[in-house]
């Protein structure tokens, strides 16, 4: 995440007014400074790892137009000709604001300041993917107001899934067969924790194959998640489950804020259902977020472009996780 310094000071700044002056910047190569209250997916950082995927990708600055100072920020990518995604490569994108909520007028001359700057890029299209609804609160459903006023449509909302960190144990909200497998780890000889950096390359290699098991690509590239680790000191972690000294199980997670963890992608080893990690994995990382102040650990969603994966559904909830939606919205832009 960004240096605490750069962020205390742009929380220290004068919250704008409803009337303040907006002038949207779109940036090809943004500075962190730009946006230093941003969660990690609407940062420069993750924009500068992935910017390159794309013919054209722009960083979209709204500025208090009598100061200079960032009000709002995303950033966008043409993956389809005139069609331009917030919340492509991340779980999501949408507008950021160092001062949520921002005055509700105020985001809703945002967001046409920023359309003005897509249709002069010949941009005729745009899709805006949300947070999930349980990480940005008040500001999430500000947010959704301003956008459907705006002709913004939602698709149907994916299915997010989330534990809200406590003092409290985590095998209390598991399920009975969940909670007797993690109770029974130790006998099967089954220990969970951070993985170590000579670990990593071989926790990639488990969680790629796993993805590939069940047709789906990695989210980043090995090279992309050390990029984005070395260019944001303490995004990245990797936790692990092993038998005896052999990993069967790994996951890579995203500090995308102070307060909140993001799984990023999960995996086991062929055949590791039958000695059952999943418990412990997910204990290992609720009582790391405990023991570093997170508040939030977000597991992902349990959809396809909003239709359900209910075995994944009932997995996630036998974990004991939450749901929470998040929406994808898009709209024709007018010419």
């Amino acid at each position: 995440m960004p240096d605490i310094d750069c962020v205390t000071l742009a929380l220290s700044t004068p919250a704008p007014s409803a009337d303040t002056g907006v002038e949207v910047v779109f940036l090809r190569d943004p500075s962190d400074h730009i946006a230093a209250s941003a969660d990690l997916f609407r940062s420069p950082a993750f924009f500068r790892v992935h910017a390159s995927a794309w013919e054209r990708a722009w960083f979209a600055a709204a500025l208090d137009a009598s100061n200079g100072r960032c009000i709002a920020s995303t950033w966008f990518a043409e993956a389809a000709p005139g069609h331009a995604y917030s919340g492509v490569r991340a779980p999501y994108g949408g507008f950021h604001a160092s001062h949520d909520p921002l005055p509700i007028d105020l985001c809703r001359r945002v967001v046409g300041a920023a359309e003005d700057e897509l249709r002069a890029r010949d941009i005729h299209h745009v899709t805006l993917t949300l947070p999930p609804a349980v990480h940005d609160g008040e500001a999430h459903a500000q947010w959704m107001n301003v956008l459907l006023r705006a002709g913004y449509h939602p698709v149907a909302p994916d299915l997010s899934y989330h534990l809200v960190v406590s003092a409290s144990e985590l095998d209390g909200r598991m399920s009975a067969d969940n909670r007797a497998m993690l109770r029974g780890s130790g006998r099967k000889g089954l220990s969970a924790r951070p993985l170590r950096e000579s670990e990593v390359a071989g926790a990639f290699e488990l969680t790629a194959a796993f993805r590939a098991r069940r047709g789906r690509r990695m989210p980043m590239s090995l090279d992309a998640l050390l990029e984005l680790g070395a260019s944001v000191p303490g995004a990245l972690h990797w936790f692990g489950v092993f038998a005896g000294e052999r990993l069967i199980a790994a996951s890579a997670v995203l500090r995308v804020s102070p307060d909140a963890l993001h799984v990023l992608t999960t995996g086991e080893l062929e055949g590791g259902e039958r000695t059952s990690p999943a418990p412990l994995l997910t204990a290992c990382m609720y009582a790391w977020c405990r023991d570093h102040g997170i508040e939030l650990l977000d597991a992902g969603i349990a959809s396809e472009a909003g239709v359900p994966n209910e075995d994944q559904m009932q997995r996630f909830h036998g974990l004991g996780f939450e749901m929470s939606p998040r929406y994808t919205l898009e709209r024709e832009l007018p010419a």
